[in-house]
């Protein structure tokens, strides 16, 4: 079995880092609602929905980043390292939620755009770019790949890219008083949720569905194995994730060797190659000829 070096102290930044965004959008997330409700503005009120699932999706990642550094167990034999991908899953989810209700709702106000405070959506946009522009960069600094972190700072890069809408809306509305441009803009921030978090959701589920993981040639890693000089064949081949960081192998290995020990000499040369190609968790189950299981395919020959 091969694993990578430890991330922990990854993990320790970047907790501190989600803790540190956490308190910042909540704070942020008040002083929006009350600002889109005094302004009038659907834009900012768009742009708070999202402040409010980023603070959700904070949460989560919070929680979900300290159960799955729990240790294995008899009856969790990986630990909870999937809770990451969960919560960015129910993330992504929350972003698709958000959007369609911004669509719902400027919908109902393109036609007839109340009167919208240009300067109070101005200043509470700059507010919001601002904060989830610099927690988003803390967070891309922390060197943590998980999914569930970088769920989370897709969050806040999206709510950012709102923010800027919201200025250019606020701007609009001072210069030519030009009301429908904030209901305009929720359709672009609709838009952005929507791209987010589609593409959230399928990363995610390929994860719980035990696709294999991207940039990972299943074909190049059976030619691999099968191009060791005492390897006869290879099937039951199976490459998946088991979290967003974690890549899986298990195989059947067809070798010819004279003793167990021979033969485990190869399940290590095979084990170090798997991992210069990203295998972090590599069980091989050695052979001296073709098991026959009666079931098709999958077979990698």
């Amino acid at each position: 079995v091969t694993v990578r070096p430890d991330n922990s102290h990854h993990h320790t930044s970047s907790g501190n880092v989600l803790r540190l965004a956490l308190a910042a959008n909540a704070v942020l997330l008040v002083v929006q609602v009350i600002g889109a409700l005094a302004f009038s503005s659907l834009a900012l009120l768009a742009d708070a929905g999202h402040q409010g699932s980023d603070v959700v999706a904070l949460l989560i990642a919070v929680v979900a980043q300290v159960v799955a550094t729990r240790a294995p167990s008899d009856n969790y034999t990986f630990g909870l390292r999937r809770a990451e991908v969960m919560g960015a899953l129910l993330n992504a989810v929350m972003l698709l939620a958000v959007a369609a209700w911004v669509v719902v709702e400027a919908s109902q106000r393109i036609g007839d755009p109340p009167e919208v405070s240009g300067w109070g959506v101005l200043v509470l946009g700059a507010a919001g770019l601002l904060v989830n522009g610099g927690c988003a960069l803390l967070l891309h600094r922390s060197a943590d790949r998980s999914l569930n972190v970088r769920g989370a700072a897709l969050h806040l890069m999206g709510d950012a890219a709102g923010s800027v809408g919201v200025v250019v809306a606020g701007v609009a509305v001072v210069l030519w008083s030009a009301d429908w441009v904030d209901s305009a803009v929720s359709y672009l921030i609709a838009g952005l949720l929507l791209w987010t978090g589609a593409g959230l959701v399928r990363r995610t589920t390929r994860v719980l569905l035990e696709g294999a993981p991207p940039g990972i040639d299943v074909s190049e890693l059976s030619t691999l194995i099968t191009a060791h000089e005492r390897v006869n064949g290879v099937h039951h081949l199976h490459v998946w994730s088991v979290d967003s960081l974690t890549v899986a192998l298990s195989a059947h290995v067809e070798v010819a060797a004279d003793s167990l020990h021979d033969a485990q000499i190869v399940a290590t040369e095979l084990e170090r190659q798997l991992a210069l190609r990203g295998v972090d968790h590599a069980t091989l189950a050695l052979e001296c000829h073709p098991c026959d299981t009666g079931h098709p395919s999958h077979e990698h020959d």
